[in-house]
């Protein structure tokens, strides 16, 4: 059952992050160059930027799987602070 919520994390993760990857494009398409700016304006670190931005959706799915593993720690069976039954308040 933790993969099929997993799963699902990454998939909302994946959406969130391809619809601010789309919107933003939209907005590059419409006559506002935010994005080719970047690359204009900061060189190589503007790159980078853009780079990262088109693996946004990627990120999103790493985010979602991370979300609902902290998310629903006790409910798999772990603990959300690394798994040895040990916080910093004992």
């Amino acid at each position: 059952m933790k993969y099929i919520y997993y799963g699902f994390g990454g998939f909302i993760g994946f959406v969130c992050g391809l619809i601010i990857n789309l919107i933003l494009y939209a907005v590059e398409k419409s006559g506002q160059p935010i994005l080719t700016n970047l690359g204009r304006d900061y060189g190589v670190l503007g790159r980078y930027l853009i780079e990262v931005f088109n693996a946004l959706p990627f990120f999103g799915i790493v985010m979602g799987i991370v979300l609902v593993h902290f998310m629903f720690a006790k409910r798999f069976g772990g603990e959300p602070n690394g798994g040895d039954g040990f916080s910093s308040r004992d």
